[in-house]
């Protein structure tokens, strides 16, 4: 994969390098080459509620499981794939980050 500039295992485990909104999650999500990345969800409405729930694939994981993401923030959640999923984006933007260079169109 081409690379812009060196990434250290430090920076790359804890900072986000690139990044993209994820605008259809019809056939799920993931990254080129399965590169790591957590997600951002950006309620579009006022909510009264603190989080949601997503059925994602964690990077140490072969199956998908629900886990709770918080709204407005970065989820420490480290995933591999998002389970396709027709409702959440109506209500909500969602963006990934990763720690990785990702040069390729996602």
């Amino acid at each position: 994969m081409p690379k812009k500039g060196y990434i250290s295992e430090i920076m790359g485990s804890g900072r986000i390098v690139s990044h993209g909104q994820i605008t259809d999650l019809s056939n799920g999500f993931r990254l080129p080459n399965g590169e790591a990345f957590t997600i951002y969800v950006r309620p579009k409405f006022s909510v009264s509620t603190l989080d949601t729930v997503l059925n994602v694939k964690l990077y140490q994981e072969d199956g998908f499981s629900p886990a709770p993401v918080v709204f407005n923030d970065w989820s420490p959640l480290v995933i591999s794939e998002l389970a396709p999923d027709t409702e959440i984006l109506n209500t909500n933007d969602l963006f990934w980050g990763s720690g990785q260079s990702i040069e390729e169109s996602v």
